[in-house]
């Protein structure tokens, strides 16, 4: 095995292992510079989850960052003038990708006898390292981690393995080289926290972000609105610096638990090292891996060179990453999503979004729609740490006017009717709650019933709004009339469900109980009277 592990297999260059859906609707397996040379034929990564697309789409980005941003580039107008030229082209220029790729050849081997991709060849030496310098006993050999372990839609552990996977037998047990490569990108960026050696700081850096990227209508397009080339101040990133090297550029790190600055380099940023890896191969299948902390951020000096995830205000440094919720649809955030105008002590636009503004505004892009799409992972406590236990994606569609100064009044205006909506919502789980009493059933759980009874809401309300919100063209619509528009849809699907639920109520409702008010007066509770204070709170805050 480890002469084996020795040679030289599966150069990610030249080999397919990425997964993307062409414009006949098939699902094709490309190379990365097979990727590059037929971006514009294809619709977009079609992965085996959501996340590995993004830790995918972050890789090739950084070769984006890597070929195109010379130094060159001295100055936010010709950093525009790049993008504008390229996105004019409607397909990557593959002379300078592949001459730029092929000068790191040798660093793309998925096994290599001295840098193999995203590893460390020599982890155990590196674990025993750490471990010696903590006073810690080493080890000749470490346990390996099984690929279930590996697999980001098992998201299992090697003791509590899932019951209902969709895989079984040797799919559990070995990957072939090509999946192998996509599940090492997932779990260096959205690995659990759960016991190593050591413990890690959080987890994976990826996991850590509500991560949020721009579609378009084909590949090439979502990876250029992606391509963000100017920061928060309209200022380069070093991607141009020598200092500045993506991962394949520079030597590998093989500290454990490595403290470091976010770099400012947007290559060096999306080929971060969360983890220190290796895969184990035998009979040309991945049978295991073994895995250590690696890079980590300092969050007390915030993480604003970060372009792909939504912020939320904070105390201490003004603004963190906002995870997503799995429970919460992508237009409930949408104070998140688009801000009001910049950076204030409220909003912070993602990077993402505030580029695609400053594309917009320089009249570079036309685009009458834009997507939008939320990916993240979700974790909860497990035994020794937090774990994966769902995955978050979903998406918006809005007109693109919205995203310019044009749009800085409407999306005050959808804040504000949202946060009525959300209002509304809040009556229905309320009418529940008060049905429930007039029942006289204090055994449920108050809190969790208004709790479904809002989701349910939400998820009615969901459809509507979407179309509603897509068919806003700030230039040509009344504002007044649009809003107006939205709060009579809402008001009427809210009081819809409403009389669903005194529909469904018990005779007990009927009659109800008599049950002291807030006053310490004694009044009939029963599901009229809470109909009537249900209807009357939506028609406070929807009108």
């Amino acid at each position: 095995m480890e002469v084996q592990q020795a040679e030289k297999e599966f150069n990610l260059l030249y080999e397919p292992w990425i997964l993307v859906k062409n414009k006949q609707n098939e699902t094709k397996e490309w190379s990365l510079l097979d990727v590059f040379k037929h971006a514009h034929e294809a619709q977009q990564l079609a992965g085996e989850l959501p996340t590995q697309d993004v830790a995918i789409m972050r890789l090739l980005l950084a070769i984006m960052h890597g070929a195109f941003v010379t130094s060159d580039i001295e100055d936010a107008e010709e950093a525009m003038t790049l993008w504008k030229e390229l996105w004019e082209l409607k397909q990557f220029p593959y002379d300078i990708i592949e001459s730029y790729l092929k000068k790191y050849e040798d660093r793309f081997w998925l096994f290599h006898p001295q840098h193999p991709f995203y590893q460390v060849n020599d982890i155990v030496d590196v674990m025993n390292c750490y471990k010696a310098a903590k006073g810690k006993k080493t080890k000749d050999e470490e346990k390996l981690k099984t690929v279930a372990r590996l697999i980001g839609e098992l998201f299992q552990s090697d003791n509590l393995p899932r019951l209902f996977s969709g895989r079984n037998g040797e799919q559990q047990c070995a990957l072939n080289y090509d999946e192998a490569a996509r599940w090492l990108l997932h779990l260096n960026g959205f690995d659990d926290d759960s016991a190593k050696n050591p413990t890690p700081k959080g987890v994976g850096y990826l996991g850590q972000m509500g991560l949020i990227y721009a579609q378009g209508e084909e590949l090439f397009e979502t990876l250029m609105l992606n391509f963000v080339l100017l920061d928060n101040n309209n200022q380069l990133f070093n991607d141009c610096k020598e200092t500045s090297k993506a991962y394949w550029e520079k030597s590998v790190c093989k500290i454990v638990e490595n403290l470091i600055s976010q770099p400012n380099a947007q290559k060096e940023l999306l080929t971060m090292q969360s983890r220190r890896i290796l895969l184990k191969r035998e009979h040309r299948q991945v049978i295991g891996y073994l895995l250590t902390m690696g890079d980590y951020f300092d969050k007390e000096q915030g993480l604003f060179n970060e372009q792909m995830t939504l912020w939320k205000a904070d105390e201490k440094i003004g603004f963190v990453p906002k995870r997503h919720m799995p429970e919460k649809q992508i237009w409930r955030d949408f104070s998140s999503i688009i801000s009001t105008g910049g950076d204030n002590s409220i909003s912070r636009d993602s990077g993402v979004i505030r580029w695609i503004k400053g594309l917009q505004s320089n009249e570079i892009i036309s685009k009458n729609i834009v997507k939008m799409c939320i990916v993240g992972s979700y974790y909860k406590p497990k035994g020794a740490g937090w774990q994966i236990v769902d995955f978050v994606n979903d998406s918006l569609q809005v007109n693109s006017t919205i995203l310019g100064m044009l749009g800085v009044t409407w999306v005050n205006e959808i804040i504000r009717i949202l946060s009525s909506t959300d209002k509304a919502i809040s009556a229905l789980g309320w009418l529940a709650d008060d049905i429930a009493v007039a029942e006289g059933n204090s055994s449920k759980d108050h809190k969790e019933m208004r709790k479904a009874v809002r989701e349910q809401g939400y998820h009615q309300l969901d459809g509507a709004f979407r179309k509603w919100i897509l068919s806003i063209h700030p230039q040509k619509d009344d504002m007044e009339t649009k809003m107006a528009e939205w709060l009579a849809i809402a008001k009427k699907l809210i009081f819809t469900q409403g009389e669903q639920i005194l529909e469904q109520c018990s005779n007990k409702a009927l009659v109800g109980r008599i049950k002291k008010d807030k006053d310490d007066k004694l009044g009939n509770v029963n599901c009229f009277e809470a109909f009537i204070k249900f209807k009357t709170s939506v028609i406070h805050v929807l009108g």
